[in-house]
């Protein structure tokens, strides 16, 4: 989805647009699965959800290696 989200962009406002367009995951964000998310091609960040409210797990999002 992500990919075909940036193909929208780059067909409707072009190259520089797409390249500069930042494109959110907003499913469901947990420590055990933020690395393989942020290592999917066209996704640029999570917006994280019920996981922000326990504060060690929200910690093991924002800093994943």
């Amino acid at each position: 989805m992500h990919a075909e989200i940036r193909k929208t962009i780059l067909e409707i406002y072009g190259a520089s647009a797409a390249a500069a367009m930042r494109i959110l995951y907003g499913g469901s964000v947990k420590p055990d699965n933020i690395k393989s998310l942020m290592e999917c091609e066209n996704i640029d960040g999570a917006l994280v959800g019920g996981a922000s409210l326990e504060p060690s797990s929200f910690a093991s999002i924002i800093k994943y290696p």
